[in-house]
């Protein structure tokens, strides 16, 4: 498969990481103007590369890990881009310029094994499943990132000597309206993400499905963010108690990631 285009996109994309690494280290960013503009084209260069592995493989390019990562980089870089329209604030590129790099790095890396090659899992539900999961995921995880943010901010604002990162952060009410709006998007997307998974698993397993450790954490994850939801609507949770509840609900979103078990473990039996 050629990778000539995810490889252009992750150059560019280390201008990203270099600008994220000075950015925790040095005050200025004379940096951002062009790791922004790389980004920018990065982000064009990926969805090339994402239009032509659909076409080489005639299907959308998410039933492998490698796959499934180039599309979680993709939507990350272009949420990146969305919140900096919206919001105008630098800071959120340190937490996720190097995450785009990472996962556009092991997408770009040789893709020798073959992936779920069994014709009853290439079905349409699983390609709208997992395409439903990782926009759910990317939303997240910008709530999770809002949720550091807050906690860093209100460390310096009480500290009498804030370090330079500070100078960088947006206002506490900024940064809490992103992560209820990431939240608010990124609920109905696992919502509907779960609910399709459960038809296509039901196909494939039959009525054992609910044991998959895999679906099991998935509707941990599920009810973590649901009372987060609940709590902000209903008991008015704002600030650190929602900062928590924000990344405890993406430390369960990496531990369903990451448990590979069965036909969820990305690579055929």
């Amino acid at each position: 498969m050629n990778l000539l285009w995810l490889r252009v996109a992750l150059a560019l994309y280390s201008l990203g990481l270099l600008h994220a690494v000075l950015t925790v280290f040095r005050r200025r960013q004379r940096l951002f103007r062009i790791a922004l503009g790389a980004i920018s084209l990065g982000v064009v260069f990926h969805l090339v590369a994402l239009v032509e592995d659909g076409l080489a493989l005639g299907h959308f390019p998410v039933t492998s890990l490698q796959e499934a990562a180039s599309l979680f980089a993709f939507l990350i870089a272009c949420a990146f881009l969305l919140v900096y329209w919206r919001y105008q604030f630098h800071s959120i590129s340190v937490f996720i310029f190097p995450l785009v790099f990472v996962l556009t790095l092991t997408a770009a890396m040789d893709r020798s094994t073959h992936y779920w090659e069994l014709p009853l899992l290439r079905t349409a539900w699983l390609y709208l499943h997992v395409s439903l999961i990782i926009l759910g995921y990317t939303a997240f995880f910008l709530t999770f990132v809002a949720g550091v943010m807050y906690l860093i901010q209100e460390r310096e604002l009480k500290s009498k000597k804030p370090r330079a990162f500070y100078y960088r952060l947006p206002p506490l009410d900024t940064i809490d309206d992103l992560a209820y709006k990431s939240l608010a998007v990124g609920f109905p997307f696992i919502t509907l993400g779960i609910i399709t998974g459960a038809f296509w698993a039901n196909a494939v397993w039959g009525p054992s499905w609910p044991i998959d450790p895999k679906i099991s954490w998935s509707f941990v994850t599920w009810l973590i963010y649901l009372l987060l939801l609940f709590t902000r609507w209903t008991a008015g949770w704002r600030g650190r108690k929602a900062a928590y509840f924000a990344i405890a609900g993406f430390a369960a979103t990496l531990v369903t990631w990451g448990t590979n078990s069965g036909l969820h473990s990305f690579v055929s039996p």
